[in-house]
């Protein structure tokens, strides 16, 4: 029950981010979200001789999401460029030259994955075209993970990847691209999108397959760890990232795709 009610809470609060608040507070609920991310993924990534970096990340995971505010997909870069030279710095301010590369390596993941990925949500909320991208990306993710789920837990054998996460099968995994392409044909019938059949199905298709693969990254990081969730700030869901694994290569691939169709950036 405690699942539901936050499953519902969640989902009512991201539709009205994504279709009614005003850029500023979707921007803002976003980054807050970004970065408790961020602390989650260091949790992961970093041992207590990384404490000290930490900082540092955070200090590069604030200029990424502000350029990514302020000044978009090229914000997004500069920002990425200098926090990757200020955590190489801090990874030998006040530590140990010994350990600085897999220091800083952990803090270059961590500023590429979560943080300049699911900043690329930014760059979707300034137009209401960009908005109804984004809300349909969301449609064919909660779909292609609604589909994978009940068809995998009532009829999936064959797992898909064992190692890394023992619950997902293949005919979920393909339930869950058929949900995807249904929710994307039926979010296409009932909105304002000029967009071909063709290209909706192959979004739905591509959304899906690149969902699984964000769930699955974030499982293998997960399982390096030893732990089963990237947090508990959602009751029974988790963490921040166990919700926004899925977005982790479809708001940015997503983003870049529509631009590259369109040829021009939203």
């Amino acid at each position: 029950m405690k699942r539901v009610v936050s499953a519902l809470i969640l989902g009512a609060a991201t539709i009205f981010l994504v279709l009614g608040a005003p850029f500023w507070l979707a921007a803002g609920v976003l980054s807050l979200a970004v970065i408790a991310a961020v602390r989650e993924m260091a949790d992961l990534v970093y041992s207590r001789d990384g404490s000290l970096v930490r900082t540092w990340v955070y200090s590069g995971s604030l200029l990424i999401l502000a350029g990514g505010i302020f000044l978009g997909a090229h914000g997004l870069s500069a920002g990425l460029a200098t926090g990757i030279l200020l955590v190489m710095a801090g990874s030998v301010r006040g530590l140990s030259v010994k350990g600085a590369v897999t220091r800083s390596a952990s803090g270059f993941f961590i500023l590429l994955v979560p943080v300049w990925c699911l900043g690329h949500i930014l760059l979707y909320l300034p137009r209401g075209e960009g908005r109804l991208a984004l809300f349909f990306l969301l449609v064919c993710i909660w779909a292609s993970d609604t589909a994978a789920y009940y068809a995998g837990s009532a009829f999936g054998r064959r797992k898909l990847a064992p190692a890394i996460s023992p619950n997902k099968t293949w005919l979920g995994s393909a339930a869950g691209i058929l949900g995807s392409i249904a929710a994307a044909l039926v979010f296409r019938w009932f909105a304002p999108l000029q967009w071909s059949f063709s290209f909706v199905v192959f979004s739905g298709l591509l959304l899906s397959v690149l969902g699984q693969s964000g769930d699955l990254a974030e499982s293998l990081i997960k399982r390096d760890a030893g732990v089963k969730d990237s947090g508990s700030i959602i009751p029974g869901h988790g963490g921040i990232l166990d919700r926004m694994d899925a977005l982790l290569f479809t708001a940015p691939l997503f983003y870049y795709f529509l631009s590259w169709v369109s040829r021009s950036p939203m």
